[in-house]
């Protein structure tokens, strides 16, 4: 679905199909938790890009982002 990269600007959420990405820092913190915000965002555009529906467990999630490169 997405992996979890950090650049010069911070935490980003990287599509894993195309070059989409999700700024954690660009969701706007005053409405909900950030990082919260950038996933929803980011599952809203595989569900309408690539057509998959996900059924994630937070567990995964966990895993997922142990897994990311540094």
């Amino acid at each position: 679905m997405y992996r979890i990269g950090r650049d010069h600007l911070g935490p980003t959420l990287i599509c894993r199909d195309c070059t989409h990405t999700e700024r954690i820092q660009d969701s706007n913190g005053s409405i909900g938790n950030s990082r919260t915000l950038a996933a929803h965002a980011m599952l809203k555009h595989v569900r309408a890009e690539h057509n998959r529906e996900t059924h994630v467990h937070a567990m995964a999630m966990v895993m997922e982002r142990q897994d990311a490169p540094r």
